[in-house]
């Protein structure tokens, strides 16, 4: 009877580890193997001329010839000019659709649905569809301006607004992942709280800055650490849209990644490039992290 329930015991314990293992599993095939497996690249001389031979151990050599690559440093500034621009705009949009949504306006869900519809589309077809907006000679955007009778503008072939072009596309793209997620929070809040505020005289402003904005702080640090990290890795758009240009003007880190591994054949150097990637998004959320526990 002991020994019974002492095996009874031990499958309870190991019970939830077992449930466990199947995500487990795929955690570390899909993200723990890729990631060590990068960091081995990176350390080794790997090009599309050595893939078939033995692989020469670098060290870090990968990552000094990224400091020296004046291409690469250009890619990062260009990168925080797409970031910043890409979250202040998801966020700033995708804030002010999720409260208006909130504020009880008729027909709220099935505006909500139509909101999201973009966060549905694959990034190549929204790259190709703004591709075809922001042209220069035959775009919808330029064909409204001389309608108007204004002169058109070089929206992909300006290396001065390019990024700009790039950014509008990425709100698009991901302003509604924002509304989704901070309607979330949005419905989370006691609707109580408001109307003790109310009788208190408080006015749907003060509502907002006092009691809407302290209880959604969660979900607004989640958010931007989401919205954050794939600005960073995103390239799609850029690819799509511009291909890095004009004159590498619209190449942020991740495309500058993806062009060296995998049109130019560095697959080391464009290891190195991600695993600095991650170390960037990692100081990200983490400055995040540390903002909410203020």
């Amino acid at each position: 009877m002991h020994k019974r329930m002492t095996t009874i015991s031990r499958r309870r314990r190991l019970e939830p580890y077992l449930l466990l293992a199947p995500a487990l599993g795929i955690l570390l095939i899909f993200l723990i193997f890729p990631l060590f497996w990068n960091i081995y690249i990176s350390l080794h001389d790997v090009s599309l001329t050595t893939i078939l031979k033995e692989w020469a151990f670098v060290g870090g050599t990968n990552f000094s010839d990224l400091f020296e690559d004046p291409d690469f440093y250009t890619s990062l500034k260009i990168t925080v000019a797409f970031v910043v621009g890409s979250v202040a705009l998801q966020f700033g949009i995708g804030m002010l659709i999720a409260v208006l949504l909130n504020q009880q306006v008729r027909a709220a869900g099935v505006l909500r649905a139509i909101f999201i519809i973009p966060w549905t589309v694959s990034a190549v077809i929204a790259g190709f569809s703004f591709s075809f907006i922001f042209d220069d000679s035959f775009g919808i955007l330029n064909y409204g301006l001389q309608t108007l009778g204004l002169q058109p503008i070089s929206w992909l072939s300006d290396p001065s607004i390019v990024i700009g072009s790039v950014v509008i596309a990425n709100m698009w793209y991901g302003a509604p992942f924002t509304i989704l997620f901070l309607t979330a929070g949005l419905l989370s809040i006691n609707p109580v709280i408001y109307e003790a505020a109310l009788i208190d005289g408080a006015t749907k402003l003060r509502s907002f800055f006092h009691i809407t904005l302290p209880l959604l702080r969660p979900f607004i640090v989640i958010n931007l650490i989401l919205i954050t990290m794939w600005s960073v890795n995103f390239f799609d758009l850029q690819l799509i849209m511009t291909g890095g240009g004009p004159l590498f003007a619209s190449t942020t880190a991740s495309l500058y990644m993806y062009r060296q591994a995998f049109e130019f054949g560095f697959l080391s150097k464009g290891a190195a490039a991600g695993i600095l990637l991650l170390a960037m998004n990692l100081v990200l959320a983490y400055g995040y992290v540390k903002l909410l526990r203020r």
